[in-house]
Formats: C-alpha cells, sequence, structure tokens
C-alpha cells in the first residue's frame, strides 16, 4: 500500500462507517420517525432529481450567482489586496478593520443587500461577492508584503516601470499565494450564495433544499443537500488540481 492510497482508502472508509451509523439510527428509531431516513431513500431521492434534471435549472442559478460574486471578489481582493500589500502605512490602517470583518459572519449583511437589491440575483451575488472577498484580499495581501524587496530594488534600478515591475517580480512571487486565495474563495461564494438563496429566493441550490424542509420532503432535503456538497467537492478538488499543476510550475 503506498502512500496515496492510503489516504483515499482512509477517507473511503470513513465515508462507509458513517453510511453505516446512519442507517442504523434510523432504523433504531432514536430519533424522531423521518428526520434519518435511510440512505436507499436519500439515493433514490437524489437519482430522481439528476435523471429528471430537476436540480440542473436550479445549480445553474447558484454558478451564476456564486461565478459572478466571485469575480467581484476577485477583482476587488487582489486589488485591494496589493495595494494593502505594497504599502506598509495603508497595510497598518487597513489591515486591522479587514482582519475584523473576515472573520464576522456575511448572513448579517443580507438584509442590507435586500433593502439594495431586492430579492432578485444581485442580493446572492453580493453575498457571494462580500464572502469571497476576505480570503483573497488576505492572501494577497501577505503575499505583496513578503516580496522581496531586493527584487523591487534592482527592477527599479534598471529603470523598470511600475507595471513592469509588477508583471516581472509581484506577480511571480505572489502568484501560488493569491490562487490558493482563489481556492478560499470561491469555495465562501459559493457558501454565501447558497445562504442567501436559504433565506429568500424561487430558484437556486439553496432554495430547493429550504422548500423541501418546508414541506417535510426530508429525503428530497438530504439528497439537494448531498448533491451541492458533490458539487462543492468537485468544484474544490478542479482548483485543487490547478494549483498542485502551478506549484510544479513554480518549481
Amino acid at each position: 500500500m503506498n502512500r496515496m492510497t492510503r489516504p483515499l482508502l482512509v477517507q473511503i472508509g470513513t465515508v462507509l462507517f458513517f453510511m453505516l451509523i446512519w442507517e442504523v439510527i434510523g432504523k433504531s428509531k432514536l430519533l424522531f420517525e423521518g428526520i434519518v431516513p435511510s440512505i436507499f431513500e436519500i439515493m433514490k431521492a437524489a437519482w430522481i432529481q439528476v435523471s429528471t434534471g430537476f436540480i440542473f435549472p436550479h445549480l445553474l442559478v447558484t454558478v451564476y450567482e456564486a461565478s459572478a460574486g466571485f469575480a467581484f471578489a476577485l477583482f476587488f481582493g487582489v486589488t485591494v489586496g496589493l495595494l494593502l500589500g505594497a504599502d506598509p502605512f495603508l497595510r497598518k490602517i487597513f489591515e486591522p478593520p479587514i482582519l475584523y470583518f473576515a472573520a464576522t459572519p456575511k448572513i448579517i449583511l443580507y438584509p442590507i443587500f435586500l433593502m439594495i437589491f431586492g430579492a432578485k440575483f444581485e442580493s446572492k451575488m453580493a453575498m457571494a461577492a462580500v464572502s469571497g472577498f476576505f480570503p483573497i484580499v488576505i492572501n494577497t495581501a501577505i503575499a505583496a508584503a513578503n516580496v522581496n524587496r531586493i527584487f523591487i530594488k534592482v527592477a527599479k534600478s534598471v529603470g523598470a516601470s511600475n507595471f513592469q515591475t509588477f508583471t516581472r517580480v509581484y506577480m511571480p512571487s505572489m502568484l501560488l499565494p493569491i490562487f490558493t486565495g482563489m481556492r478560499l474563495g470561491i469555495g465562501v461564494s459559493l457558501v454565501g450564495a447558497i445562504l442567501g438563496e436559504l433565506k429568500v429566493s424561487n430558484a437556486g441550490l439553496g432554495f430547493i433544499i429550504i422548500q423541501a424542509f418546508n414541506y417535510f420532503r426530508i429525503p428530497e432535503m438530504y439528497a439537494s443537500i448531498l448533491l451541492t456538497f458533490c458539487f462543492a467537492a468537485m468544484v474544490n478538488l478542479l482548483m485543487t488540481l490547478v494549483l498542485v499543476r502551478m506549484r510544479r510550475f513554480a518549481q
């Protein structure tokens, strides 16, 4: 058993063990009937949602909201992070409030977004943008602050412009930390969009989850949660593979 297969087997074993515990609890009736349906019922409901195409329009809505919000988070996160990382004075002023806001649950801002944008796409996009902004700006600021100042001085001494200094000195040193922030940011942007859909929405993954709960269609609710988890895991896996490739390229 090599180093790569052993963690995979442990992960598979953990999932199977969790499914066994779930099934035992459901069959034992220790909890209220219906709260813990059988794995078979959940998988059947998930298959129906996928095979009928029911979930795909809602998935597209969530992807649209999350990706639009993430695009804003990426642009402003990298821009602000560069400014803070390159200027120690600005960093001393703005870094503490950014760190404080980063630790604050972003859902408290959702009523404000609803008042400004209404219950449409824009309010969920704003939630996704605010959620994804902080991991990106923090990682970018740290990366920019840690760029070797000797390289910057050498670039300036040979007459490099600000753009050349940015593309030839800052970006090669910051690429991996920024992408790590993007990996975290896209995940929390997705969470932000779904949280908004859980509150006020008429479409999206969060909407079908809360609708199933409201009508006590518990297997459907768990099926929607499971499919949402699978989608998020696929996005995270894709970002991880790209990050691994970038690390190999940087080496």
